[in-house]
């Protein structure tokens, strides 16, 4: 299998990408690597460049949040590679602790890699007005499913592709515009009949991503699905003792950010 990882940044500096990009150098991905930039620095693109990045370049029209989805199916729609999957991933609060495609060539076994934040949306204030009030003909139903991150999925080329478009559409659907909806849209839509038996749905404690939001936030406080990560020093590991594949979220504590940041000035 041949994999891509692939991200999204407007207005990021050198600093604000570098423990990304230097996380995935370390852990030993020789994979492709592409970046989909709007508006950001000559500097930030030498700088990519330098480290084998492929650059896509895209003008801002919509909110990025949105736009993003839409230009990422124009773009795989066009891509010429050979590469079979997708590693799509946020940028400015994810590390890689280890190469991606240790985890996916053993563990992979669907089109589609949904990865849980252990947490179902009618138990979480956030959710409930986002996803609620975007989608509140789903939300009978979404407020019992659990969330599953839309800054973090991996699919093979072609699924990933259409789910970015549909995810796209149903984030202009909203009933309340004032939300950024796409992380209802994306649960949404891994539910439906079409696409829910080609989605593998990843537990954190299985140890590919570890998403540390509610941990750093919310603590204890909430009841949750399964137990989170732990972290130990710079390190966040599952229950077994297992470095996950990537972190992410780490930013929502500033010493945690700190810790992890030095290892990769």
């Amino acid at each position: 299998m041949k994999y891509t990882i692939v991200g999204c940044i407007t207005k990021y500096g050198i600093e604000q990408i570098k423990p990304f990009v230097e996380s995935i150098e370390q852990s030993g991905f020789n994979g492709e690597k592409l970046m989909l930039v709007y508006d950001i620095s000559k500097e930030t693109i030498e700088y990519l460049d330098s480290k084998g990045w492929l650059i896509t370049q895209s003008e801002p029209q919509q909110h990025i949040i949105l736009q993003r989805f839409r230009d990422m199916y124009a773009l795989l729609q066009s891509y010429e590679t050979e590469t079979d999957v997708i590693i799509w991933v946020d940028v400015k609060d994810i590390v890689f602790q280890k190469d991606p495609t240790e985890w996916l060539n053993t563990n992979m076994n669907k089109d589609i890699l949904a990865f849980s934040e252990s947490l179902k949306f009618g138990d979480e204030a956030w959710a409930r007005l986002n996803a609620g009030t975007s989608f509140p003909m789903e939300w009978e139903w979404l407020q019992n499913e659990e969330i599953y991150c839309a800054g973090t999925i991996v699919g093979k080329k072609e699924a990933i592709r259409d789910l970015f478009i549909d995810i796209y559409r149903w984030s202009l659907t909203t009933s309340n515009p004032e939300q950024l909806a796409d992380q209802a849209a994306y649960n949404i839509i891994i539910h439906l009949n079409q696409f829910k038996d080609k989605v593998q749905f990843v537990k954190q404690q299985e140890g590919f991503a570890a998403q540390l939001h509610l941990k750093l936030k919310k603590g204890d406080t909430l009841p949750y699905t399964e137990i989170l990560p732990k972290i130990d020093g710079s390190e966040v590991k599952n229950e077994k003792d297992e470095l996950y594949t990537l972190v992410h979220q780490y930013d929502r504590n500033e010493e945690l950010k700190q810790l992890i940041e030095n290892k990769y000035k």
